[in-house]
C-alpha cells in the first residue's frame, strides 16, 4: 500500500511539473467522457431507468400484429383482455390504458387537462405505491359509472393544487362530471409510454363513458383496440413462455371471431421501463441510441488516440529518467505501474471535468423539447442527476486511462540505452513504408474523425432541408390554437354553429387577414387515414396499398394556409352537411387513380367499405404531411361541414405576433362560452418545431461531436510531426548539408504526413459509406452517401491537416545543418 501512494504522490509532482500538458491532455479526455457521460444520462433517463414500481423487472409490454397489416402494430380491446385474463397465460395482472384529452373547470373558468383511462388494475397490476391515498379498488372496476374516482399525477397536484395535503377525499370537475380523489401517484411515474404525453389524472375506465360519451363505449367492440397492455409475468414463468401461451389464447379467439381477431399474433417486450412498443418492434429506438452511443465512442477514441500520442512523445522525452529507474534498481513493472498510474490520475481528473460537462449538456438538452399540446416527459424528474452517472463516468475513464495509457508506459519501459544514444525511432515496417506508431494514431484520428464530419454533415443538411424545405403552406405569419367542443358536451348541431359564430368572431380582430379551422394539421402530431376505393381503379397487386391521409378542413383552409389548388376549386362555405360530399385531393392521389389532375375532377372514391362515395372537386399542390423527407403520399381533404369534429385547431392568419394576437382572440373565444379553453396555442414555426427540433439537436450535437472531433485530429497531427520533426533534426540537417534545398524538405515532412492522413480519410469514408444506410433511416432530404457532403469533408479535413502539417513543415525546412550537427 506504501508502494501505490508513493506511485500516487510522484505521479502528481510529475504532472504539477507539467501544467501545459496536464491542462491539454484533461481537456482532451474531459471532451471525450463527458460527451459519453452525457449520452449515457440521456439514454438513461428515457430508455434504462425502470419505473418507480415494484420488481420491474417482471412487467412486460403487449402488443399485436396481424399478417394481413403488414408492420403495423394494433393494441387490445377490452373483450380480448378479459378473454386473456381467464386463460393461463402465465401472466398474473394484464393493464390496460389509453391517453385521453380532459376539461378540469374550476368556477367559470376551465383548463385543458390530459389524462388515461385505465383498468382497475393499472396501479395495483404494476406496483405503483401513491404518495398520498390509494389506487383504484376491484369494486370501481365492476360497473359503468358507479364509482366517480380519480388519481392525480404527482406533478399535477404540484402545479395544480400546491401539493394540497389534504387533497385526497376532494372533489374536482372534470368534463363536468364531479370525480373523488382517491390518491397521488408517486414522484417520477407518468404512465408507461415512452415519449407519450404526461398525464395529469388516472380514471378509471368504467367512467369512459361518463366522462366522454361522443367517443362511444371503450367496453364493447372486439375491434375497439384502444388499449396498450401491460402485463405481470407469474414466478418462474419467463417471457418466451408466455408469449406462446398468449398466441394459444390468440389463435383460438381468431377461430370464435374470425372478422376481429383474424391473424393477431402476441408480442411481449420487457415492459419495467417506459416502453413505446412501435418504437422498439420496428428498430427506431435502437437504432437512435446506437447512432448516438457510436458517435460519442468516436469522439472519446479520438481523444484516446491524440493523448496516447502525447505520452509516446512525453515518453521518449523521458528515456534518461527511465534509464536511471532501471539503473537503481527499479523493475519494468514498477516503471509500468509508476506511468499507469500517471494516466489514471489524468484519466479521473479528465472525468470529474466530464461529469460537470455532462451536467451542462443534459440541462441545455432542455432547449430541443419540441413545442406540442403537451409533455412528453417529467423534465423535472428524467433530467435530474442520477447517482448511476457516478459509477459510469468512473468506470469509463479507469478504461479510458488504460486504452490511451498502457502503450505508451510498455513502450517507456522498455529502456535500451544503446537505442536511446543513437535517437533510433520505433516504427511498423509496412512493405517499403515505415509507419510511426504515432503515424498509426494519426491515421487512427483522422478515420474515426471523417466518420464524424460526415455524420455531422448529413445531419446539418438534414436540418436545412426541414428548416428550409417548402411543407405546401406557409411556414411563417399564421397562429394556431385549439379547442375540444367534445369536452364541453356540444352535440353536433351546436358544434357547427359555434365553430361558424367563432369564425365570423375572428374575422373582425384587427389585424386579421384569414381564418380557418382544421384537424389533424399535415405534420401534426396526430393523424388520420382510410382506405380508397377509387373509381374506376384497378389495383396493380392483391395486397397493393391503398391508404391515404386526410385532414378535415373548414372553409377558406386553402387560403389561410398558402396551399395552391392546381385543379378544380378548393373548399368553401357552399360545402355543407346538406349537399353532396367532396374532397380536395393532392397531386399524388390525382396521379396514382386518375393520371392527370384534371381527370382526377369529378371522379368519386370510397374512403373505406360501406362509406358514401365522395366527389373529388379539387386538386391541391402536393405537400408534406407526415416529416420532412418523406416519399409522395396520397392525401384529401374534407369539409369540415360534412364530417364534424369537436376537437378543431384554428388557424389565423395576420401579420401580427401570436403574442400580440392572442388576447384578442381569446376574448373572441370567452365571449361564445368561457368554459371552453384555448390549447396548443403556438406560431407556425413553434407547430413546425415538433420535426425539425429533431434535425436540430442531430445536427447540432453530431455537429459539435464533430467540431471537437476535429480539433483533436488537427491538434493530433501537429504534436506528432512535431515530434518527429524535433527527433530527426540532426537528420534533416544532415540532408541540408548535403545540399538538399529547403523546399525539398518542405516536400519530404508533408508528403509523408499527408500520406497518412490520406489513408485515414479514405478508411472513414469506407466506414462512413458501410453505415449509410443506418444513418440514412435518421434523415431528411439527404441520403447516407451523400457526395456532396462526403466531398466537403474530405476536402475540409484534407485543408485543416494541411495547415496542421505546414508548421511543423516550415520549421524542419528551416533548420541550421551547422546547429543541426552540433545535436546532442
Amino acid at each position: 500500500m506504501s508502494t501505490v501512494w508513493q506511485d500516487l504522490r510522484y505521479a502528481a509532482r510529475v504532472l504539477r511539473k507539467s501544467p501545459g500538458f496536464t491542462l491539454v491532455v484533461v481537456l482532451s479526455l474531459a471532451l471525450g467522457i463527458g460527451a459519453n457521460t452525457a449520452i449515457f444520462s440521456i439514454v438513461n433517463a428515457y430508455v434504462l431507468r425502470p419505473m418507480p414500481v415494484d420488481n420491474p423487472n417482471r412487467l412486460v409490454a403487449v402488443y399485436f400484429t396481424a399478417s394481413h397489416l403488414g408492420r403495423e402494430l394494433v393494441g387490445l380491446s377490452y373483450p380480448d383482455l378479459l378473454d386473456y385474463r381467464k386463460q393461463d397465460t402465465g401472466l398474473g395482472e394484464i393493464m390496460g390504458s389509453t391517453g385521453i384529452p380532459l376539461s378540469l373547470r374550476d368556477g367559470a373558468e376551465s383548463e385543458l387537462i390530459w389524462g388515461e383511462i385505465v383498468t382497475g388494475n393499472y396501479f395495483s397490476g404494476l406496483g405503483v405505491h401513491p404518495v398520498a391515498g390509494r389506487g383504484f379498488l376491484p369494486e370501481e372496476d365492476r360497473a359503468p359509472g358507479e364509482k366517480p374516482v380519480c388519481v392525480l399525477s404527482y406533478n399535477f397536484w404540484q402545479r395544480r393544487f400546491q401539493g394540497d395535503p389534504k387533497i385526497v377525499g376532494k372533489t374536482i370537475m372534470i368534463n363536468d362530471h364531479p370525480l373523488t380523489v382517491v390518491g397521488v401517484a408517486p414522484h417520477g411515474f407518468v404512465g408507461t409510454q415512452l415519449f407519450n404525453f404526461v398525464p395529469d389524472v388516472w380514471v378509471p375506465v368504467m367512467l369512459q363513458r361518463t366522462i366522454e360519451p361522443a367517443y362511444g363505449n371503450y367496453l364493447e367492440g372486439r375491434d375497439n383496440r384502444w388499449m396498450s397492455a401491460r402485463a405481470r409475468l407469474k414466478p418462474g414463468v419467463t417471457m418466451q413462455q408466455a408469449e406462446a401461451a398468449l398466441n394459444v389464447v390468440a389463435d383460438e379467439l381468431a377461430h370464435q371471431y374470425p372478422q376481429e381477431d383474424k391473424d393477431l399474433k402476441a408480442h411481449l417486450i420487457p415492459g419495467g421501463i417506459r416502453t413505446q412498443p412501435f418504437l422498439v418492434a420496428n428498430g427506431i429506438l435502437s437504432v437512435t441510441t446506437g447512432i448516438m452511443a457510436a458517435v460519442v465512442l468516436l469522439v472519446l477514441l479520438v481523444a484516446c488516440a491524440n493523448v496516447a500520442n502525447l505520452m509516446l512523445a512525453r515518453a521518449a522525452s523521458r528515456g534518461r529518467e527511465m534509464a536511471i529507474r532501471v539503473a537503481v534498481g527499479a523493475s519494468r513493472m514498477r516503471l509500468v505501474r509508476q506511468l499507469l498510474t500517471e494516466s489514471v490520475l489524468l484519466s479521473l481528473a479528465a472525468g470529474a471535468l466530464g461529469l460537470l460537462f455532462a451536467l451542462w449538456f443534459n440541462d441545455q438538452s432542455k432547449r430541443f423539447y419540441p413545442s406540442l399540446d403537451f409533455q412528453t416527459s417529467d423534465l423535472d424528474y428524467d433530467t435530474k442527476f442520477d447517482l448511476r452517472l457516478l459509477p459510469f463516468t468512473f468506470l469509463i475513464s479507469l478504461l479510458t486511462s488504460v486504452f490511451f495509457g498502457l502503450f505508451p508506459a510498455l513502450r517507456a519501459s522498455k529502456v535500451d540505452q544503446a537505442s536511446a544514444m543513437k535517437a533510433q525511432s520505433t516504427a511498423v515496417r509496412v512493405g517499403r513504408f515505415r509507419i510511426g506508431r504515432g503515424n498509426l494514431l494519426v491515421m487512427l484520428q483522422v478515420s474515426l474523425s471523417c466518420v464524424l464530419l460526415i455524420c455531422g454533415g448529413l445531419f446539418l443538411r438534414s436540418m436545412q432541408f426541414a428548416n428550409n424545405t417548402d411543407p405546401g403552406f406557409y411556414r411563417n405569419g399564421i397562429t394556431l390554437f385549439s379547442v375540444n367542443l367534445d369536452l364541453r358536451h356540444y352535440d353536433a348541431a351546436h358544434g357547427r354553429a359555434f365553430q361558424r359564430n367563432l369564425m365570423d368572431r375572428l374575422h373582425t380582430v384587427s389585424g386579421v387577414d384569414a381564418v380557418s379551422m382544421a384537424f389533424p394539421l399535415p405534420l401534426d402530431a396526430y393523424n388520420y387515414s382510410s382506405a380508397v376505393l377509387a373509381e374506376g381503379y384497378v389495383p396493380r397487386a392483391d395486397r397493393e396499398e391503398n391508404l391515404a391521409g386526410f385532414s378535415v378542413v373548414g372553409p377558406d383552409y386553402f387560403e389561410t394556409m398558402g396551399t395552391r389548388i392546381v385543379a378544380g376549386r378548393a373548399i368553401n362555405g357552399r360545402d355543407t352537411d346538406s349537399s353532396p360530399k367532396v374532397a380536395v385531393i393532392n397531386q399524388t392521389m390525382a396521379r396514382r387513380y386518375w393520371q392527370t389532375p384534371e381527370r382526377a375532377i369529378g371522379r368519386k372514391f370510397t374512403p373505406g367499405r360501406g362509406e358514401p362515395e365522395i366527389e373529388v372537386a379539387g386538386v391541391a399542390k402536393n405537400g408534406t404531411y407526415t416529416t420532412f423527407g418523406e416519399a409522395a403520399a396520397s392525401y384529401y381533404f374534407t369539409p369540415l361541414a360534412q364530417n364534424y369534429q369537436g376537437r378543431i385547431t384554428v388557424l389565423v392568419r395576420s401579420k401580427r405576433s401570436t403574442e400580440n394576437l392572442m388576447p384578442a382572440l381569446r376574448r373572441e373565444l370567452s365571449a361564445l362560452d368561457a368554459t371552453v379553453p384555448a390549447f396548443g396555442v403556438r406560431s407556425m414555426p413553434q407547430f413546425l418545431n415538433r420535426i425539425t427540433s429533431l434535425y436540430d439537436m442531430g445536427a447540432s450535437l453530431i455537429g459539435t461531436f464533430a467540431i471537437l472531433a476535429l480539433a483533436l485530429a488537427a491538434v493530433g497531427i501537429y504534436g506528432v510531426l512535431h515530434f518527429t520533426v524535433a527527433r530527426r533534426t540532426r537528420e534533416i540537417g544532415i540532408r541540408m548539408a548535403l545540399g538538399a534545398p529547403r523546399g525539398q524538405v518542405l516536400r519530404l515532412v508533408l508528403q509523408r504526413s499527408l500520406l497518412w492522413v490520406a489513408v485515414g480519410l479514405a478508411i472513414g469514408v469506407g466506414i462512413a459509406l458501410a453505415v449509410a444506410r443506418i444513418t440514412g433511416r435518421l434523415l431528411a432530404g439527404v441520403s447516407g452517401m451523400d457526395p456532396m457532403t462526403i466531398g466537403t469533408v474530405v476536402v475540409l479535413f484534407g485543408l485543416i491537416a494541411f495547415l496542421a502539417s505546414v508548421i511543423p513543415a516550415r520549421r524542419a525546412s528551416r533548420v541550421d545543418p551547422t546547429e543541426a550537427l552540433r545535436y546532442e
